[in-house]
């Protein structure tokens, strides 16, 4: 009897279907697990038409034909489409860009769109985006706002990238190279939000509000037909019919109005209470980039295509070395034996070890967060009240613990620990992008954890400064009880320009021959970030521009006075809400509304051309017709009166500055020329007004007649939002512990006293 001799394959073999849905499915795990898809949905593929992009595109084309219901992330599959981006660096980007959208809808059957980069907007249309240092930095800003744009646009959550094996192996090398920690050198990540779009809403952490408001949501998390009934059985048999006759027979002999106003409306008995504020939505959702390829080399994506029949188009400028620091990585690596420790195996070998101690660290954390007390958390101030918990050494039995080179490892270790913990609830209330590195909170780790200080004695629990986080300490330090801390927004610098927004005004040619009471608005702007915490948005009709900037002192007393004139109960309102929200410096971290001009008399019901044209109103004249502009009469649609509209024949904008020369052209148009003077005489003074507090709610009397408003507050890490509604009443089990030895000490005391 013989044996079979083994068979050695040293070509690559090509990568399988079911391969690639396992791959996808490990990917792209659930990001919102209570959530129903079963409608199929679009999935999005960026395709640069290498061997790599093009072998994604194959394989994707086979999800349906392989498992119709197969689910990526929240939904299942319908069809996916590739989106090319035309940087047009190079000669001949665009017809390589029409290639591979034609190899595509062809010989794939899938559908694709072409997106230009839009240089211009960034460097000027004179501006030759090649001669730029930062060329490649500035294309991967610009490529991930056109793709995340058009995902949002036709309602895509998912995002592939062909990034394989090969490439992960050259990005550990460059953050080797670099000096980077283990933190970086666990490579590219499979899943992660979309880079370069933190400013875009339905993009990046954000649109969920608004998914739920749609008819036909992305993610359905109404519970169904079979959930209603179960809930309603389970209330069925937490209700005490004997409880409920109580309370009901309580409440018919009772004054439930008086009895509301007693023990409710702190305001109206004087005693300075504050309202309670509606507490602003949590944004989530936005678009997802999945790597399902990571786990291949590039050997196996070239065989996939070969097999298939898929072509595909090098670029041939990943060939020079000189020109990125990648193309010397992946030129060094194929032309060149490096040593063992450097070559691909031990690189990836690297990169798993640095990802496991790092979801091993990020464990650990969470553990220590789950101690943590959250007491309050106001995304309406962005503020929050924590208790951190202690951290003590654990005893072990061994010798070699006590030494001092391994009290100084483990040492090491927990204060890593607890500064990725401070680095979790920082982004609650951190206005910047990017957090402080671990190695960089020392100072901060040494003084909210003392017992973990490396020099003795620990620093004295004082106000302090870190990422726009100012750490407040409430409670002096007392033997045996924790100090709670205010986490707050970080006062605004004068040497740094302070956050704004800005929001145009109702256009002139809107306004014309109408009363300001007959003015319509423009609809809704699109929701921005301001201060990288908060979403907003306005709907309006004022005659001028709405800016949001931060809450200035200046503006306080003029706004105070202004909100309830003789009446004090809305001063009194306004300054127990500050008290009790926004104490100290934190009341002038929060945004608010201004308008660009003095807008009272508008709020007051008052007109807006009143001193213009008095002479004019009492001797009208009939409108007159010339070159296709209809100009109404001089004394024609007054600050009182209700005259024609203007209508233009769109060669020149009435807002820009021959407009004037333009109306004033005609026999009747002096009167609405003097209008846009006098307006634009307005604007040029620079005078703010105050008009409203959007997160606590509080505005000028009149003013929800001519502005609304939304803002939402950013994404919070879901664990963080539950340690927040649990608040200061949860009991860890070390207090227990103590609380149920302290009963016990009380009660062998008791007795003998007896």
């Amino acid at each position: 009897m013989t044996t079979i001799p083994p068979v050695l394959h040293r070509s690559a073999r090509a990568i399988t279907p079911h391969e690639f849905l396992e791959a996808l499915q490990a990917t792209c795990a659930p990001r919102f697990p209570k959530a129903r898809g079963r409608t199929h949905r679009p999935i999005a593929l960026a395709v640069s038409g290498g061997v790599d992009s093009m072998a994604l595109a194959y394989l994707c084309t086979k999800i349906r034909q392989t498992d119709h219901w197969f689910k990526v992330a929240d939904h299942p599959v319908s069809n996916p489409f590739g989106l090319i981006v035309d940087h047009g660096l190079r000669e001949g980007s665009a017809d390589e860009a029409s290639n591979v959208a034609e190899v595509i809808n062809k010989k794939l059957g899938m559908k694709s769109h072409i997106l230009k980069v839009r240089w211009g907007e960034v460097i000027g249309e004179d501006a030759n985006p090649n001669d730029l240092p930062n060329v490649e930095t500035l294309a991967r800003y610009l490529r991930y706002r056109r793709l995340g744009t058009f995902c949002m646009t036709w309602k895509m959550a998912t995002l592939l990238t062909a990034h394989h094996e090969d490439d992960q192996y050259e990005t550990v090398m460059m953050r080797l190279l670099s000096g980077h920690g283990y933190r970086g050198l666990q490579g590219m990540r499979p899943a992660t939000d979309i880079p370069e779009c933190y400013d875009l809403h339905g993009v990046y952490q954000s649109g969920f509000i608004d998914d739920q408001r749609r008819e036909n949501p992305l993610y359905n998390i109404t519970p169904n037909n079979r959930e209603k009934k179960l809930l309603k059985r389970d209330l069925r048999h937490e209700i005490d019919p004997a409880v409920i006759a109580r309370e009901v027979e309580a409440g018919l002999r009772a004054n439930v109005a008086t009895a509301y106003l007693n023990d409710f409306d702190g305001i109206a008995q004087g005693n300075k209470r504050a309202p309670r504020l509606v507490p602003l939505e949590f944004e989530d959702g936005g678009v997802m980039v999945y790597r399902p390829l990571l786990r291949f080399g590039k050997d196996r994506l070239v065989a996939t295509c070969l097999e298939n029949g898929i072509p595909w188009f090098e670029d041939h400028t990943n060939a020079d070395q000189t020109l990125t620091m990648r193309n010397s990585v992946r030129y060094m690596h194929r032309n060149h034996t490096l040593p063992v420790a450097l070559q691909k195996p031990s690189i990836l070998r690297l990169a798993e070890r640095c990802r496991a101690r790092v979801v091993s660290a990020e464990a650990e954390a969470d553990r220590l967060l789950s101690r943590a007390r959250i007491h309050e958390f106001g995304p309406n101030a962005g503020t929050a009240v924590i208790t951190l918990p202690r951290l003590t050494f654990p005893t072990v039995p061994r010798k070699s613990s006590s030494s001092p080179a391994s009290r100084q490892k483990r040492t090491s270790h927990y204060r890593h620990i607890a500064a990725l913990l401070l680095r979790r609830l920082l982004s609650m209330v951190t206005p910047e992008r990017e957090l402080s590195q671990a190695a960089q909170l020392n100072h901060l780790v040494s003084m909210l954890f003392p017992s973990l200080t490396e020099t003795h004695p620990a620093p004295d629990p004082k106000p302090y400064v870190i990422c726009g986080v100012h750490f407040t300490p409430l409670t002096t330090t007392t033997i045996g009880h924790p100090i709670r801390w205010l986490l707050t927004r970080a006062p605004h610098v004068s040497n740094a320009p302070k956050p704004t927004l800005e929001f145009p005004d109702l256009v002139f040619g809107k306004r014309l021959g109408k009363h300001p009471s007959a003015w319509k608005t423009q609809g809704w702007s699109e929701l921005a970030m301001y201060d990288g915490r908060y979403w907003v948005r306005l709907l309006h009709r004022l005659p001028c521009k709405i800016c949001v900037a931060p809450f200035e002192a200046a503006h306080h007393k003029p706004f105070r006075d202004a909100l309830g004139g003789a009446d004090d109960r809305a001063k009194k309102a306004l300054a127990a809400v500050l008290r009790r929200y926004a104490p100290g410096k934190t009341r002038y971290t929060l945004p608010a509304i201004y308008a660009t001009v003095d807008v009272g008399g508008l709020l007051a019901g008052g007109d807006w051309w009143s001193d213009l044209g008095a002479a004019a109103l009492q001797q009208p004249s009939p409108p007159s017709t010339q070159g296709g502009v209809t100009v109404a009469a001089a004394g024609g649609g007054g600050g009182g009166g209700s005259g024609d509209d203007k209508t233009y024949d769109g060669k020149n904008n009435i807002e820009e500055p021959e407009a004037v020369p333009h109306i004033r052209s005609h026999p009747s148009g002096n009167l609405h020329a003097d209008r846009l003077e006098w307006e634009r005489d307005l604007q040029d003074q620079g005078t703010l007004q105050l008009l409203a507090l959007p997160t606590l709610g509080v505005a000028l009397p009149g003013l929800e007649d001519w502005l609304r408003w939304e803002v939402r507050y950013r994404k919070v890490d879901y664990e963080l939002l539950k340690l927040s509604k649990l608040g200061g009443d949860r009991i860890g089990r070390r207090e227990l512990r103590e609380r149920v030895r302290c009963l016990y000490r009380w009660r062998s005391l008791g007795r003998r006293a007896v």
